[in-house]
């Protein structure tokens, strides 16, 4: 019988090489090493094939594909593109370019995954800081906190909303109306960190508006629009299977009257994150039957829960503190909390958060480098303080 020890050892160490994306010379895929580290754990016997099959929640991998497909769809039609570059000429100056940006990455990452919106809006802001030579740092941290801050909103903001949905009971309707208002305030409060920090009056250059094609961009938001009115509308449906099915006829749609070809969608999607979440799942089952899980059990949604769940996200990132403390939620509010510290979280370092990363790693690609001290002077402390807003309110029930 393989030990305690070791089977959480070989888990946090895969955990832990999440953080990052390249050793000294040796590239390393995240997916990769998630679905890597369950196959050692399957190997040493710490879960059987029929265990690590029960462990792995079909429900939100349905779901992410479904978001998924909507997402590479927008992405080709050109709607991101056109929507930075129209916020870059209606706002005109850096400091309404950062709040307006704040804004804009939290609205898109409410209805889709935060990590697509800053992987498409990083690149049009690179663009705008290098054209008008401004510090990069305010809207570059605004896409980040924005992102993150926007999909504690609702389940579509980011997988472990997505996650939370499937596990807690709750429906679509009550987790946006505990945590919508919850992202509102938190949303007030970065936008407060922000604006001292941006230099005032410096007027920006017009960029080019990239190629849209406005019928195929109006016809994906409708499908994207129309999946998160059904999960509103059938509560007690499998939120899985409706994401899913819509995600299809997304497809379907654009093959018979776009003429895209399905393939093309199909091979644009993410399927890493798919991979992923496989991984991950795997990992958290394997730990089912260790102490562990005594440790992290029947907290409710206590303030020492919620500093848990907020160190835990900083230490392997927030989608596995999400799977592997979910088995200790008892209540409502204790997924609540979940969902909302986890997220706010993502905020605190750029392990935290996968959106972090890829702002990061799209900005030095073209040439705009962030000091990891600023970055780390912002987005703590706005971490700290919207995670004790979200817990206040969330407790208060507000």
């Amino acid at each position: 019988m393989v030990s305690d020890a070791l089977v959480v050892a070989v888990v946090f160490c895969t955990f832990g090489l999440l953080f990052f994306n390249q050793i000294r010379v040796y590239p390393l895929s995240r997916s990769l090493t998630s679905a890597t580290g369950a196959v050692v754990v399957l190997a040493l016997g710490a879960i059987s094939p029929d265990e690590a099959l029960a462990s792995v929640d079909t429900s939100t991998l349905l779901l992410l594909f479904g978001m998924l497909a909507h997402v590479e769809a927008l992405s080709r039609s050109g709607f991101y593109g056109w929507a930075g570059s129209y916020l870059v000429d209606f706002t005109g100056t850096a400091r309404r370019l950062t709040v307006g940006t704040l804004v804009v990455a939290a609205v898109f990452s409410s209805v889709a995954l935060n990590d697509a919106t800053v992987l498409l809006l990083t690149p049009i802001l690179v663009q705008v800081i290098r054209n008008a030579d401004i510090d990069p740092v305010p809207p570059l941290i605004a896409v980040v906190l924005g992102a993150n801050i926007g999909s504690a909103a609702t389940p579509l903001g980011n997988p472990q909303n997505a996650y939370i949905l499937n596990r807690s009971g709750l429906t679509s309707v009550e987790f946006v109306a505990h945590l919508a208002p919850v992202a509102l305030v938190c949303l007030l409060i970065a936008a407060l960190v922000l604006v001292p920090i941006t230099a005032a009056g410096t007027t920006l250059p017009e960029i080019p508006v990239p190629d849209i094609d406005e019928r195929w961009a109006l016809s994906s938001v409708v499908f994207l629009l129309a999946t998160f009115a059904l999960l509103i509308v059938f509560p007690d449906s499998d939120p899985g299977i409706i994401a899913a099915s819509m995600g299809i006829i997304h497809i379907t749609w654009l093959q018979l009257f776009r003429r895209v070809p399905g393939e093309e969608i199909l091979h644009g999607m993410d399927w890493s994150i798919i991979v992923l979440f496989v991984g991950i799942f795997v990992l958290v089952g394997s730990l089912e039957e260790t102490s562990l899980m005594g440790l992290v059990s029947g907290f409710g949604a206590s303030w020492r829960f919620a500093g848990l769940t907020f160190v835990l996200s900083n230490l392997i990132s927030n989608v596995p503190a999400v799977v592997l403390l979910s088995s200790g939620v008892t209540t409502q509010s204790g997924w609540l909390v979940l969902s909302a510290v986890s997220t706010l979280a993502g905020n605190a370092t750029p392990i935290a958060s996968a959106a972090t990363l890829i702002a990061l790693q799209q900005a030095a690609r073209r040439g705009v480098d962030i000091s990891i001290r600023r970055l780390l002077s912002v987005g703590v402390p706005v971490a700290i303080v919207t995670s004790a807003v979200a817990v206040l309110m969330l407790n208060a029930g507000l």
